[in-house]
């Protein structure tokens, strides 16, 4: 785990916001050229990115501060402090996928067209940033027996959940997830049979990798809604459900408007 990757001065460079950065720039130039393909403007997909970087960020920040309200009463300045850690992804996704596809819209583009050509950045950009997670020590997983379960130093957040306990590298399960689904949509894509179906993919196949990952993640126990046997059910599995439904209702009616 490494929090802090370099420490010059006043200059502090976080492995999160690097992972975060890393996402955004690589995200941006895939997307870019996939616009040159199917004659959408790159400057259009610059924009895009800016905006949904931003409603992400700020989506995320926001969903965190309303569930964890008692962090923050009487420190105000608390909430604008991301460096320090604090956000929700789903928060995020919600806030970027309607702000973006308004965007795309605003601007007089086929909103379905230009969604499928940044779907693949959504997956790469989620692998990324999960790495920034792992490095940074959030996102912990739950106590595990399996060999490849990690155990966080001392100093870490997971240390006072889990202190000298393997525990599962659930930020790097989703990882390696996001990344095949990167790989599958770009395969995926010559097969796609109308627009929009890549975007709504990539967010299906995310939203089903959150719910099975979710089972082997750390939560507070006011996260959880509800037991089934031996798994418990957090909120954030409740909203990847209804992406899941969002993303099959959706599908549906693409599938019906282009035959």
């Amino acid at each position: 785990m490494h929090p802090e990757i370099l420490h010059v001065g006043i200059l502090h460079l976080k492995s999160y916001g690097l992972a975060l950065t890393l996402a955004f720039l690589v995200g941006t130039h895939i997307a870019m050229r996939r616009a040159r393909r199917v004659q959408v403007p790159e400057d259009l997909v610059v924009w895009l990115a800016l905006i949904v970087l931003f409603l992400a960020v700020a989506g995320s920040r926001t969903q965190y501060v309303v569930t964890h309200m008692s962090e923050f009463r009487g420190d105000v300045a608390g909430v604008f402090m991301i460096w320090a850690g604090g956000l929700s992804m789903y928060g995020g996704l919600i806030a970027a996928v309607i702000g973006g596809l308004v965007f795309i819209r605003w601007q007089g583009y086929s909103t379905w067209k230009v969604a499928d050509v940044v779907a693949p950045s959504i997956a790469l950009g989620e692998a990324i940033t999960r790495i920034g997670c792992f490095m940074n020590g959030c996102c912990f997983g739950t106590p595990t027996c399996l060999p490849w379960g990690i155990v966080f130093p001392d100093d870490s957040f997971s240390a006072t959940v889990s202190w000298g306990t393997r525990i599962h590298p659930s930020q790097l399960y989703l990882s390696c997830l996001a990344l095949v689904i990167f790989f599958f949509l770009l395969w995926y894509e010559r097969r796609k049979k109308f627009q929009g179906q890549l975007f709504w993919t990539c967010l299906l196949a995310l939203a089903v990798a959150r719910v099975l990952i979710d089972f082997t993640r750390y939560y507070d126990e006011g996260d959880y809604i509800g037991r089934l046997g031996n798994l418990r059910f957090n909120n954030n599995q409740l909203i990847a459900a209804g992406f899941i439904t969002a993303s099959i209702v959706m599908m549906r009616i693409l599938r019906r408007r282009a035959r």
